[in-house]
């Protein structure tokens, strides 16, 4: 699941990687509204960062600048489902009136404009998971139910930073109970 810095905010991380209710500082916040440009993908999530590499070659090829940091959008739990058929989406935020272009499998559309739990994970990609578990945990247990796919929003560049200080603000659409 990933998501963009306009969608979640600002806020420098607080709290390290760790296992599920250790520790994890969670909040409520709005996930802003913005356009994003995106690619639906299926298979492992380990594929992902070449996801983002494809997305991010088409952006340069059109001259178009990311208003944001990228984000994943994980339309299915790793855990339940096989790799190879593991759905989410790629994005960067962009500017309105950026063109779709279906042949390259690019869909430009209005995303977020959302209540979200957010909490920040530090360190390798593949932890992450203990996070979204202790997030998924920490919405129950305040009284709110997961209302669609984890959104990660990735603010660190992989490319130049080391792996135990990757920062990434981990999100759920969410709807207290009591307004369902």
């Amino acid at each position: 699941m990933f998501v963009v810095l306009l969608a979640c905010g600002s806020q420098e991380p607080t709290a390290p990687e760790a296992p599920p209710g250790s520790g994890l500082e969670a909040e409520m916040k709005m996930l802003d509204s913005m356009v994003v440009a995106c690619m639906a993908k299926t298979g492992p999530l380990d594929e992902a960062g070449a996801a983002f590499g494809e997305l991010a070659a088409w952006m340069k090829q059109k001259g178009i600048e990311p208003l944001g940091p990228p984000m994943g959008i994980y339309m299915d739990d790793p855990e339940k489902e096989a790799p190879e058929e593991t759905k989410y989406e790629v994005c960067f935020p962009v500017a309105m009136g950026v063109g779709a272009d279906p042949e390259a499998g690019v869909e430009v559309r209005p995303f977020g404009g959302m209540q979200v739990a957010a909490a920040w994970h530090i360190g390798a990609y593949d932890k992450v998971g203990y996070t979204y578990s202790g997030l998924a945990k920490w919405i129950g247990d305040e009284g709110y139910d997961i209302v669609g796919p984890g959104i990660s929003i990735y603010h660190s560049d992989p490319t130049s930073t080391p792996v135990e200080s990757l920062k990434t603000e981990v999100c759920f659409p969410v709807q207290h109970r009591a307004e369902q």
